[in-house]
């Protein structure tokens, strides 16, 4: 019996870089037998390596069909039955290797041993295009199965021969982004819509180490939903970092360690995949206060990372940041969602960055007050935000380059300056078009570059957001929650997330912003709130009797509050 280990690296991802991922690394350790005395057998597939297709892979998506087809021609031509697979993958990676193992399920493996090598791979091709991506359209469809022996036939489907999918911070979505507008007409909204990131409720492990600290929209995670199978062990549990920071890849590996430790301890305990004992223990050594690293330097994965500050606007304007929707940290009422690490580093910050997630919930009737300032584009509040209702109130100045008003913002048709304001009319009628433009093409989240990211609000309104939404496995773009605040407004927050908030200005027009208002939220006395969502009534099952729901007696709920000014993300 054989166990067949498939590892998917990054679009940009290869053994020749200086610093290579977890994928790599985790390949490596592999020894050649399982713990049960299986031979084990791996497969390393590589990101894409010349810059061409560098490019046309990180803008478009391009390449990733012929790696889910590579990889299944790999393991088609070499299984038998009784034999396992196991699948990891890291970003892009990770989609490949969970696309690969909805190929599988949808197709099943063929018999080739009767096939010529010249006609293999077209027969492979034809199966991708027949059996895979034409059966989202038609799931009934039995064409495609004509002629073809199987050595796992697909309607053997409570068989699947996959025990094991461990990956990284899977990319959520390929191609152009929506946001992008015109460019995005290039790369069709729904070409990848056939991959199935979904986890066949008959595969018995997955395990999905999440980025907390990641920030590029292209980036937005596709995480696992439940349902999972009644026989399922699942586990997708945050770690602190960029999509690096977790993935593997930067020279400083403390925090990459970190979640490559728990996902080859997983496999180990799972599945019984080997490892070498002593290249585990002796190379792989997490540090949760290890270096978190921006890893917003290239456009999209397009580009090499660029260190030139010059360049921040523009990599603002087609990256986008979005914080991530996650789990309350709370180390009073700890949750398997959240790693030690997360703890570890929240309660012990390192000395060269600072407090990291310092988190507060409001009780009700209670206020906290928050400086806004005007050049963030995300001003991280540290108000985890809980069901219920709560009042905005906001006072102050900021200006935009020459421009001074208040949280309520201004239109300037009172008083325009046009001297002063006539980029802010270009924005303004660029916005128009950006409505004419959604309203044609049916993208809702298009955005024009030079205008507002909030077009029904006005320039430099203060706005805040309730991070709690993401990408679902469908590839579906769901917003966070948006709160016009203004000068002050009431709302309720119908599901819980930590606050941000920012100045309602164009994307990387951010660095002539001055100034900062005070926004205070105070959390309304209510006697009922609305029905919980599963993941809070886990959070709120996992706390010990007795204990409050907010963290105490720890040093962050001091620094709650400090830090405040530091650019989004900036950690390390």
């Amino acid at each position: 019996m054989t166990h067949f280990i498939v590892c998917c690296d990054g679009t940009w991802n290869t053994p020749e870089i200086e610093s290579v991922t977890n994928v790599c690394r985790l390949y490596n350790a592999l020894t050649e037998t399982s713990v049960d005395g299986d031979r084990q057998l791996a497969y390393y597939q590589p990101g894409v390596g010349t810059l061409r297709n560098r490019l046309l892979g990180g803008a478009f998506g391009l390449g990733l069909s012929d790696n889910v087809m590579d990889a299944y021609l790999w393991l088609t031509t070499r299984y038998a039955p009784g034999d396992r697979i196991s699948l990891f993958g890291f970003s892009r990676g990770a989609y490949t290797a969970r696309s690969l193992a909805g190929m599988i399920s949808a197709c099943g493996l063929i018999d080739t041993t009767k096939v010529d090598e010249e006609k293999l791979w077209p027969q492979i091709k034809d199966l991708y295009n027949r059996g895979y991506r034409q059966k989202k359209r038609d799931p009934l469809g039995r064409e495609w199965r004509h002629g073809l022996a199987f050595c796992w036939d697909p309607d053997d489907y409570d068989q699947i021969p996959i025990q094991f999918i461990g990956v990284w911070d899977t990319v959520g979505a390929l191609g152009i982004p929506a946001y992008m507008g015109w460019l995005s007409l290039l790369d069709p909204l729904h070409r990848h819509d056939f991959h199935d990131m979904r986890l066949n409720p008959y595969i018995k492990h997955g395990r999905h180490a999440v980025a907390m600290d990641e920030r590029r929209s292209p980036y937005t995670p596709a995480l696992w939903s439940e349902p999972y199978g009644t026989e399922q062990v699942v586990k997708q549990v945050w770690f602190p970092g960029s999509h690096m920071d977790v993935g593997g890849g930067h020279l400083q590996r403390g925090l990459s360690d970190c979640s490559l430790r728990w996902m080859i301890d997983e496999a180990r305990e799972a599945v019984g995949i080997g490892f070498y004992k002593t290249t585990v223990e002796d190379q792989i050594t997490p540090n949760p206060l290890d270096v978190l690293h921006n890893d917003d330097h290239g456009v999209v994965g397009v580009l090499e990372p660029l260190v030139d500050p010059q360049l921040g606007p523009l990599l603002e304007i087609f990256e986008q940041p979005r914080p991530r929707a996650v789990p309350k940290i709370d180390p009073d009422a700890t949750i398997p969602l959240i790693h030690q690490s997360v703890y570890d580093r929240y309660q012990t910050p390192p000395i060269t960055s600072g407090p990291y997630r310092a988190t507060q919930v409001l009780a009700p009737g209670q206020s906290r007050t928050i400086e806004v300032f005007a050049h963030e584009p995300w001003n991280e509040t540290g108000l985890y935000l809980e069901f219920g209702d709560y009042h905005f109130m906001a006072e102050g100045q900021w200006r935009d380059a020459d421009i001074l008003s208040g949280p309520a913002g201004t239109t300037g048709l009172r008083r325009f300056n046009p001297l002063v304001e006539r980029l802010r009319l270009v924005g303004t009628l660029l916005g128009q078009g950006e409505k004419l433009f959604r309203l044609v093409t049916g993208n809702k989240v298009a955005d024009f570059i030079g205008s507002r990211r909030e077009e029904d609000m006005p320039w430099m309104s203060l706005v805040g957001v309730v991070a709690n939404d993401a990408i679902s496995v469908d590839g579906e773009f769901k917003s966070h929650e948006r709160i016009a605040v203004g000068a002050g407004t009431s709302c309720r927050v119908t599901r819980s997330g930590y606050l941000y908030a920012f100045a309602n200005d164009a994307w990387g027009f951010y660095g002539n912003n001055r100034g900062s208002v005070h926004l205070t939220v105070t959390r309304m006395p209510s006697e009922a709130g609305p029905a919980r969502t599963r993941r809070e009534r886990s959070q709120q099952q996992a706390v010990p009797a007795g204990k409050e729901r907010t963290p105490s007696g720890n040093r962050q709920a001091e620094l709650a509050g400090a830090g405040r000014g530091r650019r989004a993300g900036k950690q390390g």
